[in-house]
């Protein structure tokens, strides 16, 4: 994937160099784009609120995805959505764009990148980034609250990871939130902030037990969740061998 880059200090941009143009300031803005009719709609993913919209430029189909970067956990209180400018390189944006663009090019199932952009102001910045949006996905999560998923689903989430183990990535975030189903039951990672390759190691199995205490996680705290031991032994065993046949169905306990 070729890409372009614009660099204006405070602003830095770096974009798909397919696009029919380079993208303006008020692409990355949610407000312009509800004022302008081209906003659909909110979703959630793995760090929180997206927004939805039509690509504002000719020669663009589907629809695309704006995420503004937000800081999790006690930090935020005091940070909210500033980080600290350590170099453009090592930015948060320009980090999983590029990140995402070299998965892609390797064939791995991850959204397209269209965009980043970040404004820096003194020691800190705050980013945005555009990626395509899935068509006809629905998140792991939403799907696992309503009902329970096939042995096939489960066998193909197993055998995604394991896609992207072998080619050296580790998610960082590794949570039903982050991981998708589209219409044809192709499995998707997405959400790749602070993802990096890594050489192999027991990353993989931290990897595995993060997503696995997640999904517990969610049997504690909600009534209208369904996922079993035996469900992620159907994900194991599609990760261990994603060539085999998923179990039956009637096997589920």
């Amino acid at each position: 994937m070729e890409f372009e880059v614009q660099l204006s200090d405070p602003f830095f941009t770096i974009h798909d160099a397919a696009l029919a143009e380079a993208p303006e300031a008020w692409m990355f803005d949610p407000q312009a784009l509800h004022q302008r009719g081209l906003a659909i709609g909110h979703g959630d993913d793995g760090r929180g609120r997206v927004l939805f919209f039509d690509p504002p430029m000719p020669g663009s189909s589907g629809q695309w995805v704006l995420r503004h970067y937000f800081r999790g956990g006690a930090v935020a209180r005091i940070l909210g959505d500033r980080y600290l400018w350590t170099g453009l390189s090592r930015s948060r944006p320009w980090r999983e764009f590029l990140l995402t663009a070299r998965m892609r090019d390797e064939g791995l199932p991850v959204p397209r990148p269209v965009a980043a952009r970040l404004s820096r102001a003194g020691l800190y910045y705050r980013a945005d980034l555009v990626t395509q949006r899935v068509p006809d996905a629905c998140s792991f999560d939403a799907r696992l609250r309503q009902g329970s998923l096939t042995s096939r689903h489960w066998h193909g989430v197993g055998a995604c990871v394991r896609r992207f183990h072998d080619a050296g990535y580790c998610h960082a975030d590794l949570n039903s939130r982050n991981i998708l189903i589209d219409a044809c039951d192709r499995i998707w990672l997405l959400d790749w902030d602070r993802g990096r390759w890594r050489p192999q190691g027991s990353w993989r199995e931290e990897n595995l037990a993060r997503l696995k205490r997640d999904l517990e996680k969610h049997v504690r705290q909600h009534d209208g969740w369904f996922f079993s031991a035996s469900d992620f032994a159907k994900l194991l065993a599609g990760y261990h061998d994603p060539s085999a046949a998923p179990t039956s169905d009637s096997n589920r306990s």
